[in-house]
């Protein structure tokens, strides 16, 4: 079976290979996007590993910070987790980009009052964290390693809150506009992250050898974030709805009743929520709670197209889709062919930075046994 999956992995890595050099060779020519849809599937996956990325870190500092004894075998694969998403979620992002030279722009030349600037401020020092955290963590060295969980527990918090922020922030998109989006962002990072480690701690049999309880206590705090989850996003669409503002419930009729209302109804409600929710809320079984947590984890990235791609459908100006008629002017988006290529390329990353991790981990330990 093992044998399997790697065959799998390595055609999904090569398939996706193929997109990644068509990008470097010819640009972005071969997107969907255009001038008024700017953002789409890469933006959408990179806000969905950077999620993971942090909300896996997050459970594991409160885990040192709070000594947590129950849920420590889970803090090295979390560190691993965490990395493997977040070089993924950089790789992802910075094809996304139109001129890669600039980049150190926003080092050299900082703009306080952007939430973009403060961003990318924010990653670099995480990266930077985490691979101190991990150095140290492998070398056993406890006591380094928990003072930088002190630091990087707030850290890990403002991830998220910061990217929630960057959207709330927009004025002109009404469906973004919101102060509750930097906390949405934060419990939802919470819960995808914790799914994930859940899932990685079933697939590598910790649950089994489970003596501390934790896999008892994992399935409760899970159900309890995606119910938190549930509140946040339906206040997000309930509020505007209510009100009845043309403007401002457009994106919002989008997601729910728009060509693509399967992503949000089927994709992330019953998927991604419903299914969960069943299996959560029986007794607790290794099995049950991968499927829950593995749903939870996947469908997750349903949540980050309907919040990224519905806003910039809607034409800020009246009749602005009919005004000029080219295809790149265009206020429909599907992703490419290419699109998605590269994206099988970056899960499969993520995928493989995150198997190299645990191997090098495991002969770490082996020699340190001998």
């Amino acid at each position: 079976m093992k044998q399997l999956y790697r065959i799998i992995w390595g055609i999904c890595f090569l398939v996706g290979s193929v997109g990644v050099l068509e990008r470097l060779t010819v640009g972005k020519k071969l997107m969907n996007l255009g001038s008024y849809i700017s953002w789409g599937l890469w933006v959408s996956l990179y806000i969905y590993l950077i999620g993971l990325s942090s909300g896996a870190y997050l459970f594991s500092s409160l885990v040192s910070v709070f000594k947590l004894k129950p849920f420590e075998k889970l803090r090295r694969i979390s560190l691993l987790a965490s990395l493997a998403t977040l070089l993924a979620a950089l790789f992802t992002i910075t094809l996304d980009l139109g001129h890669w030279e600039r980049f150190w722009y926003v080092f050299t030349r900082p703009t306080p009052s952007s939430m973009m600037s403060w961003m990318v401020w924010i990653y670099s020092a995480y990266f930077l964290l985490l691979l101190f955290q991990i150095l140290y963590t492998f070398r056993n060295s406890e006591k380094k390693v928990a003072r930088l969980f002190l630091i990087g527990f707030p850290l890990a918090m403002a991830i998220p809150v910061c990217g929630g922020s960057l959207f709330g922030v927009i004025g002109a998109r009404p469906y973004w506009h919101s102060a509750i989006f930097p906390v949405m962002f934060l419990f939802e990072a919470a819960l995808s992250g914790i799914a994930l480690l859940t899932l990685l701690g079933v697939i590598f049999g910790f649950a089994k050898e489970d003596k501390e309880g934790a896999f008892n206590i994992l399935p409760k705090l899970i159900l309890g974030l995606l119910i938190a989850n549930i509140t946040l996003e339906s206040a997000v669409m309930a509020v505007p709805l209510w009100g009845q503002i043309a403007y401002h419930i457009d994106a919002v009729k989008l997601v729910l009743f728009g060509p693509f209302w399967w992503v949000f109804w089927i994709a992330h409600i019953g998927l991604g929520t419903l299914i969960p929710l069943l299996l959560l809320l029986q007794k607790a079984h290794p099995l049950r709670l991968a499927w829950a947590s593995g749903l939870i984890t996947l469908t997750f990235m349903s949540v980050r197209l309907n919040i990224v791609i519905p806003a910039l459908a809607i034409p800020e100006l009246k009749g602005l889709e009919s005004a000029f008629i080219e295809k790149r002017l265009m206020f429909s988006y599907v992703p490419s062919l290419h699109e998605w290529q590269v994206t099988l390329f970056i899960a499969s990353l993520a995928i493989g930075l995150f198997y190299l991790g645990m191997k090098f981990s495991s002969v770490i330990e082996m020699r340190r046994g001998k």
